[in-house]
Protein backbone atom coordinates (compact mmCIF):
# COMPACT_ATOMS: atom_id res chain seq x y z
CA UNK A 1 0.00 0.00 0.00
CA UNK A 2 2.85 2.31 1.16
CA UNK A 3 4.71 1.60 -2.57
CA UNK A 4 1.06 2.42 -4.74
CA UNK A 5 1.07 5.58 -2.40
CA UNK A 6 4.32 6.72 -3.12
CA UNK A 7 4.10 5.69 -6.82
CA UNK A 8 0.64 7.93 -7.15
CA UNK A 9 2.38 11.22 -5.41
CA UNK A 10 5.77 10.79 -7.77
CA UNK A 11 3.33 10.50 -10.73
CA UNK A 12 1.33 13.46 -9.93
CA UNK A 13 4.92 15.69 -9.10
CA UNK A 14 6.73 14.45 -12.37
CA UNK A 15 3.59 14.41 -14.58
CA UNK A 16 2.32 18.26 -14.25
CA UNK A 17 4.09 20.83 -16.71
CA UNK A 18 4.18 24.03 -15.34
CA UNK A 19 1.82 26.48 -18.10
CA UNK A 20 5.28 29.36 -17.47
CA UNK A 21 7.57 26.67 -19.03
CA UNK A 22 7.80 27.47 -22.69
CA UNK A 23 8.87 25.14 -25.72
CA UNK A 24 9.19 26.68 -28.89
CA UNK A 25 7.68 23.69 -30.05
CA UNK A 26 4.76 23.73 -28.06
CA UNK A 27 3.88 27.18 -27.46
CA UNK A 28 5.56 30.27 -29.43
CA UNK A 29 5.99 28.19 -32.92
CA UNK A 30 3.61 29.85 -35.73
CA UNK A 31 2.32 33.05 -37.30
CA UNK A 32 0.92 35.70 -34.53
CA UNK A 33 -1.26 38.98 -35.43
CA UNK A 34 -0.20 42.09 -33.35
CA UNK A 35 -3.84 43.00 -31.63
CA UNK A 36 -2.42 45.87 -29.38
CA UNK A 37 0.24 47.20 -27.62
CA UNK A 38 1.24 49.50 -24.75
CA UNK A 39 3.59 52.23 -26.02
CA UNK A 40 4.97 54.51 -23.07
CA UNK A 41 4.03 58.02 -22.67
CA UNK A 42 5.68 61.10 -20.45
CA UNK A 43 8.01 58.16 -19.05
CA UNK A 44 7.83 55.09 -17.63
CA UNK A 45 6.36 56.42 -14.46
CA UNK A 46 3.35 57.57 -15.69
CA UNK A 47 2.02 54.46 -17.87
CA UNK A 48 1.67 53.94 -21.65
CA UNK A 49 -0.82 54.93 -23.97
CA UNK A 50 -2.75 51.52 -25.30
CA UNK A 51 -2.72 51.21 -29.44
CA UNK A 52 -4.89 49.05 -31.15
CA UNK A 53 -4.07 47.82 -34.50
CA UNK A 54 -7.03 48.43 -36.70
CA UNK A 55 -8.76 45.28 -38.30
CA UNK A 56 -7.85 46.79 -42.05
CA UNK A 57 -3.85 46.68 -41.29
CA UNK A 58 -1.62 43.60 -40.13
CA UNK A 59 1.18 43.40 -38.37
CA UNK A 60 2.68 39.39 -37.73
CA UNK A 61 5.23 37.83 -36.54
CA UNK A 62 6.13 34.14 -37.02
CA UNK A 63 8.39 32.14 -35.26
CA UNK A 64 9.63 29.07 -36.74
CA UNK A 65 10.64 25.49 -35.21
CA UNK A 66 13.72 26.10 -36.53
CA UNK A 67 14.57 29.12 -34.55
CA UNK A 68 13.95 31.83 -37.30
CA UNK A 69 11.83 34.40 -36.23
CA UNK A 70 10.06 37.10 -39.17
CA UNK A 71 8.29 40.36 -38.75
CA UNK A 72 5.66 41.16 -41.97
CA UNK A 73 3.15 43.86 -42.42
CA UNK A 74 0.13 44.29 -44.31
CA UNK A 75 -1.49 47.49 -45.68
CA UNK A 76 0.90 49.20 -43.07
CA UNK A 77 4.81 49.87 -42.59
CA UNK A 78 6.90 49.61 -39.46
CA UNK A 79 6.58 53.13 -39.09
CA UNK A 80 2.87 53.32 -38.41
CA UNK A 81 2.15 49.85 -36.47
CA UNK A 82 4.99 47.74 -35.59
CA UNK A 83 6.49 44.87 -32.87
CA UNK A 84 10.11 45.39 -33.09
CA UNK A 85 10.39 46.45 -36.97
CA UNK A 86 13.49 45.04 -38.09
CA UNK A 87 11.84 42.27 -40.46
CA UNK A 88 13.72 39.02 -40.13
CA UNK A 89 16.17 36.93 -37.78
CA UNK A 90 16.62 34.23 -35.56
CA UNK A 91 15.76 33.67 -31.77
CA UNK A 92 15.94 31.30 -28.90
CA UNK A 93 14.12 30.75 -25.72
CA UNK A 94 15.86 32.01 -22.39
CA UNK A 95 13.39 30.48 -19.29
CA UNK A 96 10.37 32.91 -19.79
CA UNK A 97 12.04 34.94 -22.58
CA UNK A 98 12.87 34.91 -26.14
CA UNK A 99 15.91 36.47 -27.45
CA UNK A 100 15.33 37.96 -31.09
CA UNK A 101 18.28 38.96 -33.09
CA UNK A 102 18.40 40.65 -36.59
CA UNK A 103 20.02 42.34 -38.55
CA UNK A 104 18.78 45.98 -38.14
CA UNK A 105 19.37 45.92 -34.38
CA UNK A 106 22.43 48.12 -33.23
CA UNK A 107 23.62 44.84 -30.44
CA UNK A 108 24.75 41.31 -31.69
CA UNK A 109 22.79 40.15 -28.79
CA UNK A 110 19.53 40.76 -29.75
CA UNK A 111 16.74 41.98 -27.74
CA UNK A 112 15.11 39.98 -24.49
CA UNK A 113 11.48 40.22 -24.60
CA UNK A 114 9.68 38.76 -21.76
CA UNK A 115 6.92 35.94 -22.48
CA UNK A 116 4.23 36.89 -20.53
CA UNK A 117 1.33 34.62 -21.16
CA UNK A 118 1.10 31.91 -23.94
CA UNK A 119 -1.43 29.65 -24.79
CA UNK A 120 -2.93 28.29 -28.42
CA UNK A 121 -4.37 31.33 -29.71
CA UNK A 122 -2.99 34.41 -27.25
CA UNK A 123 0.57 35.88 -26.97
CA UNK A 124 1.64 38.78 -24.50
CA UNK A 125 5.02 39.65 -24.90
CA UNK A 126 6.45 42.25 -22.53
CA UNK A 127 9.99 44.06 -23.98
CA UNK A 128 11.31 46.68 -21.66
CA UNK A 129 11.48 49.59 -23.51
CA UNK A 130 8.02 50.32 -25.28
CA UNK A 131 6.01 47.76 -22.78
CA UNK A 132 3.16 45.22 -23.77
CA UNK A 133 2.36 43.51 -27.07
CA UNK A 134 -0.79 41.23 -27.03
CA UNK A 135 -0.79 38.63 -30.48
CA UNK A 136 -3.31 36.71 -31.66
CA UNK A 137 -3.26 33.11 -33.83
Amino acid sequence: MKKLILFCVIALLTGCKEKNSVTPADDIVGKWRLVSYCRPSGGLATGCEAIKVPSNKGVYVEFSSKGTFNETYQNTIAADYAFLGCGGGSYTIEDKNVRIKALCMSSLNGVLVEINSVSSKKLVLTYAITGEYVFER
